[in-house]
């Protein structure tokens, strides 16, 4: 770098270079674009004005850099010469402000566009369109008016030196925080048309060339990485990050600010403007085919243009430019939509360019996404054989590994970002009670809607994508060092995680023999907590070094993306992968073997006990949760990294060892054993808590966590037997009483704090015993028996192992004689 500061290297030229050639590529693209609307069209709709608005934006930001380099942009400050850093600043400032508004005059055109085309696509495209606008557009705001305000007084921001009590947020920082919603709405805006287009009736060829189209808006996600890495070593120059909420830090008073950062700003503006070319390129079709005509036509030096856009007319009107039949562009439901569109005179031609693309064959307007619900041409998951269920489990299960992997990095990221904000006991307890109130704020909001009108498999994806979102919005958590950030992205990664449960669990349970369900579950909870177990030994110091290295917490804004990018692959993979699924109608059948059971009520309290037993389910839930997070706590409190692995993987193993037992003694028999052993655990830790270690006080969260770790999911394959069309509220119920932990967590932390762990031992005495209450009511009530053991009968066993349902067997494998 010296040799950089002697030589007086600038990079101004390259920036102006960078600037006019992309300012000029928008502006063919736009043009283009116009003459398809204008000339061929005859018509603009409105996102042709919020492009044109785009571009002006661009415009004005590529004038205002030009001239940005003229008064010292991209040179280090010794070449800079101090009566022209007021007006720098004063450019720069204006830029800042310019770039969001650019953005979502570019992503309001795109969505304006997909709008047009909801009449031939569905209602779910046009929520989800409708919601991203919404979310574009006051993000956008929000940014915006950020952007004014980031120097109170505002006239401080441009101002050179800084006066004395300006209060400014960095420049730098402010853009890296707002780059989670610039990378989510960019994924959003290019996922959403993919669906809608792979269940288009028409040739691949056709169907492929259509995708690559529209998927070409990747590249400004692409170019959005590249900036924002170009940010985060701009900002690194002068952040200092033993006080990150210090709003006096203004990065642009650090030396060299204006020659790290103008690398940063050149790709804002290539963003920009790769974003309003790729938002041109679906529009573009009018002036291909036009230019098609031309060029067969070329060698007639008397065809006038006219005449070649009358040809191309014509042309267009009888279907010749695509190779198909006129009948089988569009089906008849299409057609009609079509006709409405027709102006005097305007013909077919004027229909088919006025999405500018060939839709083709579309299968139905509601049916588009209809493999977000379920497709009557699926095969019913509870009537699978073990053969037929394995493929369904693989994918599940995978998915499992996928989240269990990122929660186990998600923890350790968690620890570094706590030790480097310093974060008291008490905010790293409230972060861990916000967590568990997402499991509260799925099920109860939203969870149990999608479950019951949509799909086991809807609830995934949904689940993945909250998820997601929330892995996203740490980014300015880690920039900013805010923790009111850093809560609400716990809080929102704990939503998406118990939406993926409500999902997860019954289908799981479901997907195979009614008799082994607590077997299935407890694998597919081995195999999450399996990859909890791998990540720690990946994440730990080779990638990402000391705890007490700052720059570790930029590395882990990275691994937060990477983790994202992740989970949304694995959603659009889930999308496309075709799962079985089970509803209502199904659930209620008796031959399936999940069906309602007819069960006499209780002399004296008159419940059915299958309500009995989920009632016991929940109360078990409400108990089990607060004992697994408190044991997390004392983990932090006395356990090192290492013991925290081992635990880990004791609470991994434990479920394994559940699973094989189980295919040998029956469910009830493991649960009371494993129910009964926890007890004994917490009961001696607490005796001995005060005369052992922190070697012994590790010894007994392993020996615990072993114990308790098949109690969940073995209770909740119990209490799903012969719900029959109540086993989705069911399942939504029990995954809602683990929000019991945000309560308990408070406690067990004030006992932490005032004296050592022997009373928290004590209070999880407390929770641990009353869990023994539901093991005993399965294996000393005899209806009770009968219900959980009531596919374990050899004379009711499932008929047919190939899918199908036996005749004659009644009530398949539950029905009670």
């Amino acid at each position: 770098m010296s040799n950089n500061v002697e030589d007086g290297i600038s990079r101004s030229g390259t920036i102006v270079a960078v600037a006019i050639t992309v300012v000029m590529l928008s502006f063919f693209a736009v043009l283009l674009r116009l003459i398809s609307r204008l000339a061929l069209l005859r018509r603009a709709t409105l996102d042709d004005f919020f492009i044109v608005v785009a571009w002006l934006i661009a415009l004005a930001m590529s004038i205002v850099m030009c001239l940005a380099t003229h008064y010292g942009l991209g040179k280090h400050d010794q070449y800079i010469h101090p009566e022209r850093r007021g007006t720098l600043q004063r450019l720069q400032y204006v830029f800042s402000v310019l770039y969001n508004p650019a953005l979502v005059a570019t992503k309001t055109s795109i969505l304006i566009f997909y709008l047009s085309l909801t009449s031939v696509t569905g209602r779910v495209f046009k929520s989800a369109t409708i919601v991203t606008l919404v979310v574009v557009n006051v993000a956008g705001l929000v940014l915006a008016i950020l952007n004014i305000i980031q120097c109170l007084p505002i006239d401080t921001a441009f101002q050179y030196p800084k006066p004395d009590g300006a209060r400014c947020i960095s420049i730098l920082n402010l853009a890296l925080a707002s780059a989670p919603v610039n990378i989510i709405t960019d994924l959003a805006i290019l996922f959403l048309p993919l669906p809608t287009f792979t269940s288009l009736r028409i040739p691949k060829r056709q169907k492929v060339v259509l995708v690559f189209i529209f998927a070409t808006g990747g590249f400004v996600t692409a170019v959005d990485v590249v900036r924002i890495a170009y940010l985060q070593q701009a900002s690194q120059i002068g952040v200092h990050w033993g006080n990150l909420n210090d709003t006096q830090d203004n990065n642009m008073e650090d030396p060299n600010f204006f020659w790290y950062a103008s690398q940063a700003i050149m790709w804002s503006l290539v963003e920009v403007n790769i974003g309003i070319t790729c938002a041109c390129i679906p529009t573009l079709k009018p002036v291909a085919c036009w230019a098609a005509n031309y060029l067969q036509s070329r060698s007639s030096i008397w065809t006038s243009p006219r005449k070649l856009l009358n040809t191309s007319r014509q042309q267009l009107e009888r279907g010749s430019t695509t190779g198909r039949p006129e009948d089988t562009t569009i089906d008849r439901r299409s057609n009609q939509h079509f006709n409405n569109l027709r102006e005097p005179g305007g013909g077919r031609f004027s229909q088919f360019l006025h999405i500018d693309i060939n839709l083709g064959t579309i299968p139905s307007s509601e049916n588009i996404f209809s493999d977000l619900a379920r497709s009557p041409n699926l095969e019913s998951l509870i009537n699978l054989s073990t053969k037929q269920s394995i493929r369904p489990l693989l994918i599940i299960n995978t998915l499992c590994f996928i989240i269990g992997f990122t929660e186990g990095t998600l923890l350790d990221l968690t620890c570094k970002f706590r030790v480097l904000t310093e974060m008291t006991q008490l905010q790293i307890r409230v972060t861990y009670a916000i967590y568990y109130c997402g499991y509260f704020v799925a099920p109860v909001t939203f969870g149990w809607i999608i479950l019951q009108k949509y799909s086991f498999k809807t609830t995934i994806i949904t689940g993945l994508c909250i998820y997601s979102c929330g892995m996203l919005i740490f980014w300015p958590s880690a920039v900013l060092g805010s923790l009111p950030a850093f809560m609400a992205s716990n809080l929102i990664i704990g939503t998406g995680i118990a939406t993926l449960e409500l999902g997860i669990n019954p289908f799981v349970a479901l997907c195979g023999r009614p008799d082994y369900p607590e077997v299935r579950l407890n694998l597919s909870y081995f195999v999450r907590g399996l990859g909890g177990t791998v990540s720690q030994f990946v994440v730990r110091e080779p990638i990402f070094g000391s705890f007490g290295n700052p720059r570790t917490l930029i590395i882990a804004q990275w691994e937060y993306l990477g983790l994202a990018v992740l989970c949304l692959i694995s959603m659009l993979v889930i999308y496309y992968l075709h799962l079985p699924d089970a509803d209502n109608e199904d659930l209620s059948n008796h031959s399936s073997g999940w069906g309602a059971i007819d069960i006499p009520r209780t002399t004296r309290f008159k419940f059915n006990v299958t309500y009995i037993i989920l009632a016991f389910g929940i109360a078990t839930q409400l108990f089990y949760k607060p004992v697994e997070t408190s044991i997390g706590l004392i983990q932090i409190s006395y356990l090192s990294p290492l013991a925290r692995v081992g635990a880990q993987a004791c609470l991994t193993a434990g479920r394994l060892v559940a699973a094989i037992i189980m295919l040998f003694l029956k469910p009830r028999h493991v649960l009371a054993l494993f129910q009964f052993a926890a007890v004994a655990v917490t009961v001696a830790a607490a005796v001995a808590a005060s005369q052992i270690d922190r070697k012994g006080v590790a010894v007994n969260n392993m020996l615990l966590l072993f114990f308790i770790s098949p109690i969940y999911p073995t209770t909740m394959g119990i209490c799903l037997r012969g719900l029959g069309a109540r086993i989705k509220p069911a399942s939504v119920a029990i995954v809602a009483a683990s929000s019991a932990a945000a309560i308990v967590l408070s406690v067990v932390g004030k006992l932490l704090d005032r004296s050592t762990c022997r009373r928290a031992w004590l209070l999880m005495v407390g929770l641990v015993i009353p869990m023994i209450v539901f093991p005993l009511y399965l294996n000393m009530s005899p209806i009770a028996r009968k219900l959980a053991d009531s596919v374990r009968d050899k004379e009711s066993q499932p008929a047919s192992m190939d899918g199908r349902s036996r005749d004659d067997s009644g009530g398949g494998g539950w029905e009670l004689t």
